[in-house]
């Protein structure tokens, strides 16, 4: 009996021991794959999608850019008020002086401003030099009621661009001493 026992032990002590092998062998790849799987992870995911981005006027964010205000584009590099600047052929109805045009307005970027816009010879008279200020939208833009040829004042509370800068139109009136002279919608094309 004794003689069985030793041999029931034996075999016990023999097959933990197996068993004991091959976890400790699977827990070893186990261990060393967890490991593998975490450094990959930890590496992928702390890549920067911002590395190789670059914004002039803003800043990335989640590998795009988020322009500050006055700058659009994919890397907020163009002022609104680009798309404004040239030379336009302008057509308008007054009220009540009639239609006029064309006639050349000119449109420039104010220095030092992403936003602001002057335009030269609005009303048909070529000194007429009168600020304007693009809309967070980049398209839209209005003019703050100023003095134009001495005794006159102009406003236009809504004006627009097409998206590609070719067309503006605006609503604009002019003021004397007494009132409102003359209401008038024009066109400007380039």
């Amino acid at each position: 009996m004794i003689n069985f026992v030793a041999s029931f032990e034996l075999n016990f002590i023999f097959r933990f021991y197996i068993n004991y092998r091959k976890v400790m062998k699977n827990m070893k790849f186990g261990f060393i794959g967890a490991v593998a799987i975490a450094m990959t992870m930890f590496f992928t995911g702390c890549s920067d999608p911002c590395k190789d981005v670059v914004c002039v006027q803003g800043e990335c964010v989640e590998g795009d850019c988020v322009c500050d205000a006055g700058y659009e584009g994919v890397d907020c590099g163009t002022a609104l008020n680009a798309k404004f600047v040239g030379s336009y052929a302008l057509n308008e109805t007054c009220a009540p002086s009639g239609a006029a045009g064309p006639y050349t307005v000119t449109v420039a970027a104010k220095t030092g401003s992403a936003t602001d816009i002057t335009f030269v010879g609005l009303w048909e008279v070529p000194s007429n030099i009168v600020t304007g200020v693009v809309g967070a939208d980049g398209v839209s833009f209005t003019i703050a009621r100023q003095t134009i040829s001495g005794a006159f004042e102009i406003e236009a509370t809504a004006g627009t661009i097409t998206a590609d800068g070719a067309t503006m139109n605006v609503t604009y009136k002019i003021y004397d001493s007494s009132g409102e002279v003359d209401s008038c919608t024009a066109t400007l094309t380039k």
